[in-house]
């Protein structure tokens, strides 16, 4: 008798949670969350060396193309050197942006690929951007930190020590 009693308050704790009985007409709030994906990026970027290597060259070209460019303003300079300079130097850069690309397309994949997992894990309906037109939101709402926890365990698992 006490057990049939036991089991009666747990069907009766459990059924109103069952979705059979919840109404029908009623609407399930999507779920919301944001994150700083700017600083989501910098940090995969950071942690990418090559693709840090490739920036910084990037940096320093661009940098040496605008001297150059300066240069040649100046009436006193070898126009025809540095024009050969700023021919090599351009196509430096046009090579560099090329393996820029290549290296930002793989970060955005490994982002997307976490944020992701993480919206199917937490039940996420939609991830914005802090910086896209959203006005206000509350911190517990920030998934960046998540996001950066998932990121670093998805480089854990293809780290060639964890196979």
């Amino acid at each position: 008798m006490r057990k049939r009693v036991i089991m009666l308050v747990a069907v009766l704790a459990i059924l109103p949670s069952c979705s059979y009985f919840k109404k029908k007409g009623e609407p399930v709030p999507p779920v919301i969350r944001y994150i700083n994906l700017k600083a989501v990026y910098n940090f995969v970027l950071n942690k990418n060396r090559d693709a840090l290597d490739v920036k910084k060259k990037l940096d320093a070209k661009i940098t040496r193309l605008k001297e150059i460019e300066s240069g040649l303003d100046d009436p006193a300079t070898d126009h025809v050197a540095l024009l050969d300079e700023y021919r090599a130097v351009s196509t430096e850069i046009a090579e560099l942006r090329g393996r820029s690309r290549y290296y930002k397309g793989k970060i955005l994949a490994q982002i997307d690929r976490a944020l992701k997992n993480l919206a199917q894990s937490m039940h996420v309906d939609f991830i914005c951007n802090i910086g896209d037109d959203l006005l206000y939101a509350k911190k517990e709402f920030d998934i960046t930190e998540d996001v950066l926890r998932e990121i670093m365990r998805l480089n854990e698992r293809r780290a060639p020590e964890s196979r």
